[in-house]
């Protein structure tokens, strides 16, 4: 038993790296070449947008079968299975944590941070930050980037981060700056996709 908790825990950890070998080659570096590329850089160009449960069930099946039975070549069955759980269960915890980011107010610190370091991902550095569950591999790999207040368009500001008339609410005022622009309609739409698919941070 102690080994399968050792297996998920190892499952785990490798989603954590997956995540973000995932985030920064297939989705950002293949600039629209793909279907999760597309996916992702949608999501870049309009934050509100996420990919439906569908895709994300088509990922995770796809993950399972790649990745169990390189596991059960290399060990065994039940430590694989094990591993292979702990790879999907941080899978499906990293998409809500995704989710959330965008969607809930910060509960404490470190979902603080993590907001903090993914935003800046959004709207100042699209080829840095990739971690969303941690920054360890960017750390690791030198695409860490944690310089100064975060910039946000007005348009593209979540709805947990603004009050009523768009103003940042006094508990995020040292971490963020949001700024008017023009107004979201189809020609902003455009360009904001269009430096989306070239890993450019939106106009301000």
């Amino acid at each position: 038993m102690r080994n399968h908790g050792l297996a998920f825990a190892a499952g785990a950890v490798s989603w954590t790296a997956a995540e973000y070998g995932l985030h920064r080659f297939l989705m950002h570096e293949m600039r629209g070449k793909g279907l999760a590329s597309v996916e992702h850089l949608k999501h870049h160009a309009d934050v509100t947008y996420f990919a439906p449960a569908s895709k994300k069930l088509l990922s995770a099946a796809s993950t399972t079968v790649v990745a169990y039975p390189v596991a059960a070549a290399a060990v065994n069955r039940r430590w694989a299975g094990a591993f292979t759980a702990g790879l999907i269960s941080t899978y499906f915890a990293y998409e809500v944590a995704h989710r959330r980011t965008h969607t809930h107010a910060p509960r404490d610190s470190w979902g603080r941070a993590r907001r903090r370091n993914h935003l800046r991902h959004h709207f100042g550095s699209p080829m840095r930050n990739h971690g969303v569950t941690t920054p360890f591999w960017d750390r690791a790999f030198g695409t860490s980037d944690d310089q100064g207040v975060v910039t946000v368009p007005e348009r593209m500001a979540p709805v947990w981060l603004v009050d009523g008339e768009g103003r940042v609410l006094p508990e995020f005022a040292q971490d963020y700056v949001v700024k008017p622009g023009r107004p979201r309609d189809s020609g902003q739409d455009e360009r904001d996709r269009v430096d989306a698919f070239a890993n450019t941070a939106p106009a301000l």
